[in-house]
């Protein structure tokens, strides 16, 4: 092995559960970070027209979108990560083609021991880095960060209605059933706004 690679255990369990509903398809996107260490997860559609099992496709768009979405949080592009639904973890001759520097394969062949590696293409040839999925304490994401340095926004009635927002993201995800707040209906006599037909 060559080098050690660091995700998040948050970042691992998104990669892996988009794989995961994709089944029996291949699924995929970008990773970027620094310091080796994968901040950040750019899921994607895969764009094969034909054959979605054995092959995952992107767009050139996708890449250029993917390096503004790093350039964006002051990270580093890395490169792709895909999954193999029935095969191993490890590059293909199709992969190494796409001339990505970096692959992160998730193999798939058994679902409950999914298993997710790195490698650098050199000369044509996979050299694989180590991978370790390490604990989210103290890692606070990009966006989470900005809205704590915010002082408008922490504390305020705009972040509890985010929170809320938050949860029944979160509820809808987990397909929790929420009981919503029912809510008199407002007398506005200033509004022209009216559902008569």
């Amino acid at each position: 092995m060559s080098g050690l690679y660091r995700i998040t255990q948050r970042h691992y369990d998104l990669i892996l559960n988009q794989c995961l509903k994709n089944l029996p398809k291949e699924a995929g996107g970008f990773v970027g970070g620094n310091d080796y260490f994968i901040k950040a997860v750019f899921p994607l559609f895969n764009q094969h027209l034909f054959n979605q099992t054995d092959t995952f496709s992107f767009t050139s768009e996708d890449v250029i979108r993917a390096h503004e979405f790093f350039k964006k949080h002051e990270l580093e592009y890395f490169g792709m990560y895909h999954s193999h639904p029935n095969g191993i973890a490890y590059p293909s001759d199709a992969d190494i083609s796409t001339g990505h520097d970096y692959h992160f394969i998730m193999s798939l062949r058994q679902p409950d021991m999914p298993d997710f590696r790195a490698f650098k293409i050199e000369n044509g040839q996979p050299i694989e880095f180590e991978l370790r999925v390490v604990s989210d304490k103290g890692f606070v994401g990009k966006d989470e960060a900005k809205k704590l340095e915010d002082p408008k926004f922490k504390g305020s009635k705009r972040n509890d209605e985010a929170e809320k927002l938050g949860q029944l993201i979160d509820d809808i995800k987990s397909e929790k059933k929420h009981v919503y707040k029912k809510l008199p209906p407002i007398d506005d006599q200033t509004s022209d706004f009216s559902t008569m037909a």
